[in-house]
């Protein structure tokens, strides 16, 4: 997948990087302590899309980690 954009009138193209899980957490946490999400995703060059779908997997994954259980047991 690729990203285009436009340059002086002309598409450039970025290459898709592969992020690595640990990668991923990292940018979902940094995004979380700073409370600025837009920032983190233009840091990163992601969409918000993406950012709030490796959010909501990590927090899945976090919950499964500690049994399951809700906040209030």
């Amino acid at each position: 997948m690729l990203r285009a954009s436009f340059n002086e009138g002309e598409m450039s193209r970025r290459a898709r990087v592969d992020r690595t899980p640990e990668q991923k957490l990292e940018i979902v946490l940094e995004g979380l302590k700073s409370g600025n999400f837009a920032e983190t995703c233009r840091w990163y060059e992601i969409g918000p899309n993406l950012y709030y779908r490796w959010k909501d997997e990590a927090l899945q994954g976090a919950s499964s980690a500690l049994g399951g259980r809700s906040a209030a047991a």
